[in-house]
């Protein structure tokens, strides 16, 4: 019976190409389709099959070096096994949980529309001369006021933020501007100065370089991040159901075990 010829018409049917070999690693075949399962990109781009292949190599070295120490069979590893399973078998607890209760588009929108109403309504270029004395302060305003150039004043005496950039503080969101400095520019017009303010580190004087309406970002900007925020608070709420309806009992004290049932 002759059973060569049969093998070669089957080999060229569409389909049924018998898998090429690719590499021979200590008596280990290294195949085409392992190739590919490894790396998609691989199939038909011969400078990364080149590469996946070395990495197939060295994955392959290193599991027959694995196994003729015997690590498979070790405490060490058992555990770190039985570690990652664990790990496995939570995530995909969750992720079973998550895909029964997903979040929804509106949820995402209402989210959306609470931060929009939160939102900064204003943005302020601000630069500032820090000093430690209201005195000093005074005679800064008093040089400002005959002409003397507010950013050669700020590298001189300012103890703030960037006194040799003039005391540059770029563009700032009203909700990023402490209260007192707040007040204050609101009150002035933009190349104009104010001070002195009390603040933590001593007098500012402050000069408003310009003002403009806050940029809130499209809904489709942000959708990803606050879905994510939706999805954590779903795991908390998860947890805490969970935690509610298990009975837990902790083998310590009354008072580290009140703590410990805490979510």
């Amino acid at each position: 019976m002759r059973l060569a010829p049969i093998l070669l018409a089957l080999s060229l049917l569409p389909g049924t190409a018998l898998a090429a070999n690719l590499a021979t690693v200590n008596g280990q075949i290294l195949t085409e389709a392992q190739l590919v399962a490894a790396n998609p990109a691989a199939k038909g781009n011969p400078a990364i099959a080149k590469e996946t292949l070395q990495t197939l190599i060295n994955r392959t070295l290193l599991l027959q070096q694995a196994k003729k120490e015997g690590i498979e069979q070790s405490a060490g590893f058992r555990q770190a096994l039985a570690n990652e399973k664990e790990n496995l078998l939570i995530n995909k607890a969750l992720a079973h949980y998550l895909a029964k209760h997903p979040v929804s588009e509106k949820a995402t929108h209402a989210r959306y529309e609470d931060l929009v109403k939160t939102a900064p309504k204003h943005q302020f270029r601000l630069r500032e001369i820090v000093v430690s004395s209201y005195a000093d302060a005074e005679k800064i305003i008093t040089d400002l006021q005959k002409g003397r150039n507010f950013s050669i004043l700020a590298a001189d005496h300012s103890q703030g933020p960037n006194p040799t950039l003039g005391g540059e503080l770029g563009w700032l969101a009203d909700n990023q501007i402490p209260a007192p400095i707040l007040a204050h520019i609101r009150k002035v017009k933009s190349g104009e100065v104010t001070g002195p303010i009390s603040v933590p580190e001593g007098f500012a004087i402050v000069q408003v370089l310009g003002e403009r309406p806050a940029n809130v970002l499209p809904l489709s900007a942000v959708s990803a991040q606050l879905e994510a925020q939706l999805r954590n608070q779903k795991t908390a709420e998860y947890l805490q159901k969970l935690r509610s309806q298990a009975k837990i009992t902790l083998e310590t004290t009354a008072s580290t075990a009140s703590e410990a049932k805490k979510p």
